[in-house]
């Protein structure tokens, strides 16, 4: 029988982050077929995950892991090593700072969670279009990317933020 400890150790709880983001990019692909590709949906579970996760842990674990999420983030989606290596150890690394007493509020967590989010979306955007990735306008991303991803997690976070404070704050 395996014991509840196993299910609160924090490398498989890293493990199921991984997990996550796979099917972060399964929810992305199923949202923008839905809407035949005009319009485009990104899932962040993950980084809904990570504000729950990453709160008084060693800081070499923080700063290892979101290392190893953001090359994996990276290869998976963008096939070669870019942003991500480097936005999500900042998010997360500020996101360990944070007191948990902030937490304690949906409200202020949803806050949070939005102000995450446009950090990841906006800084990422204009990476991309300073690298030449995209060239896509900032009125054209704001109206059929951003803000049809925040609308689609805040909704998520409606739904599973109960699920993500019970297994990973309390882990």
């Amino acid at each position: 029988m395996i014991k509840v400890a196993f299910f609160k150790n924090k490398y498989f709880l890293l493990f199921l982050l991984f997990l996550l983001m796979l099917i972060d990019g399964q929810l992305s692909y199923l949202m923008s077929s839905i809407f035949s590709y005009h319009v485009t949906i990104s899932s962040h579970l993950l980084l809904l995950a990570i504000i729950n996760f990453y709160h008084d842990r060693n800081k070499h674990f923080v700063l290892f892991s979101a290392l190893i999420l953001g090359i994996l983030y990276d290869i998976y989606y963008l096939n070669r090593i870019g942003l991500v290596v480097f936005l999500l150890p900042v998010l997360i690394i500020f996101t360990n700072k944070i007191t948990k007493s902030i937490f304690a509020s949906n409200f202020q967590t949803l806050t949070y969670y939005i102000i995450i989010l446009f950090l990841f979306e906006i800084v990422g955007e204009s990476a991309a279009v300073l690298l030449g990735m995209t060239t896509l306008s900032i009125a054209n991303f704001i109206a059929y990317s951003f803000a049809p991803t925040l609308i689609f997690n805040v909704l998520l976070y409606l739904i599973f933020q109960k699920l993500f404070k019970k297994v990973y704050f309390n882990a």
